[in-house]
């Protein structure tokens, strides 16, 4: 298959999407798929003179970079606004026998759902959350024209709505979408995931030897619930010598409320803020961590829970973490409602409870080895691309020489 993925950003600093778009590329094209990202050059992680409109090979597959068009202009930076990607899209689409696209709301998918249609190329839309009641009725009027000229036209006639639980599909169902949905979680590649840096964190901090380590990892976003973990960790700290590390960029400037807040209730000497950890330093914080927390007004998925579970970490999320039926039925964690009370207590019966606890962390990595393996989700997404490019008449009328060369830089 010949698959080519659109993205606004592979940024790591925009969270699980670019995380998941590029794993999800490494584990298709190992099995033999030729994999395309056509993504921006926005904020591009340690990438400052990657090459533009050409094509950079990374484990196996291929990503362009396009440079944004007119970026110094605020509104059109953050819808990713790129001649460049359109061109592109426009003519080298019809090469392709499937496009996968994340998210709404933005010009690359709008733009690639748009050309998908108008060549008669199947493509499959992952809404990545705006759908949500929460984040679907935020800025109602600002983006009820972009739904019904674009969003909702590209959801109605997409091949296959990519849901990433049963949960999103249900709390999706009300808007009525036409096309059909199919449940792949997310994965992770778990090897990666291991105890062998089980200590390493403390022992570079000897001041946290003694004191237990709750973790929020994520975007410090207004959606995350920090406003609930705040004055949650103020009550817990009373009966309990712990430290809370917030690890997380701040994309939005959003950290000025968080840290006002912890000034506000004395935490400034317990609460650490570290700013976006990848790499080792990532896994090491995750292997230390005592819970991890993430109190989320919505959250789509949640790969840092997977990612905390994944080390044998409990975890303590809200109902509105799409993957929290899974924790619970696995005894995981503790799943809460968005409220300060429920989350407090749900950490001091964690803290109080060793054995609960680690009885939690083994059920968390065996969970991820069942349901959140990259290598599993990549083979249940293949067969369902397979099924939807069988069946799209326009493949029909298209090549079907699997040698078919690719886009080169000179064709873009």
């Amino acid at each position: 298959m010949r698959i080519l993925t659109v993205i606004c950003s592979l940024s790591l600093r925009h969270g699980g999407p670019s995380l998941a778009c590029l794993d999800q590329s490494k584990a298709l094209a190992s099995l033999r798929h030729q994999i395309t990202i056509y993504t921006t050059n926005d904020n591009v992680d340690s990438l400052s003179d990657i090459p533009l409109k050409q094509p950079i090979n990374k484990d196996g597959y291929q990503i362009y970079f396009f440079p944004l068009t007119y970026a110094f202009i605020a509104p059109l930076r953050k819808y990713y606004f790129s001649i460049p990607l359109m061109q592109a899209l426009h003519n080298t689409i019809s090469l392709f026998d499937l496009v996968y696209i994340f998210s709404l709301y933005r010009f690359p998918p709008t733009i690639a759902a748009l050309y998908a249609r108008s060549f008669r190329v199947p493509y499959i839309m992952n809404p990545h959350g705006f759908l949500y009641p929460f984040l679907f009725r935020k800025n109602r009027l600002l983006k009820l024209p972009h739904e019904l000229f674009f969003d909702f036209p590209n959801l109605h006639h997409a091949s296959a709505i990519h849901y990433t639980s049963q949960e999103e599909k249900e709390l999706v169902s009300p808007l009525k979408i036409k096309s059909p949905g199919i449940i792949i979680p997310l994965g992770i590649k778990i090897e990666e995931y291991q105890h062998t840096h089980k200590g390493k964190f403390r022992i570079l901090h000897p001041y946290l030897l003694r004191q237990k380590i709750l973790l929020f990892m994520g975007r410090i976003n207004f959606k995350k619930g920090l406003d609930l973990l705040i004055p949650s960790f103020a009550r817990i700290i009373q009966e309990y010598n712990n430290i809370l590390f917030i690890a997380g960029p701040d994309n939005e400037g959003y950290g000025k409320k968080v840290s006002a807040w912890v000034k506000q209730y004395n935490l400034e000497k317990k609460v650490i803020f570290t700013g976006m950890v990848t790499g080792d330093q990532k896994i090491a914080l995750l292997s230390d961590a005592d819970i991890f927390i993430l109190p989320s007004y919505t959250e789509n998925f949640g790969i840092a829970v997977v990612e905390a579970l994944a080390m044998g970490t409990p975890v303590i999320i809200s109902n509105k973490v799409n993957i929290w039926r899974e924790i619970r039925d696995a005894d995981a964690g503790i799943v809460v409602s968005c409220n300060v009370e429920e989350i407090t207590k749900a950490c001091l019966d964690l803290l109080k409870d060793d054995t609960r606890r680690n009885a939690m962390g083994a059920n968390g990595r065996k969970l991820v080895e069942k349901c959140f393996v990259i290598e599993k989700t990549a083979k249940m997404l293949e067969k369902h691309f397979m099924q939807l490019i069988n069946s799209n008449k326009s493949h029909k009328n298209k090549p079907s020489d699997a040698t078919q060369k690719m886009p080169s830089a000179t064709s873009i």
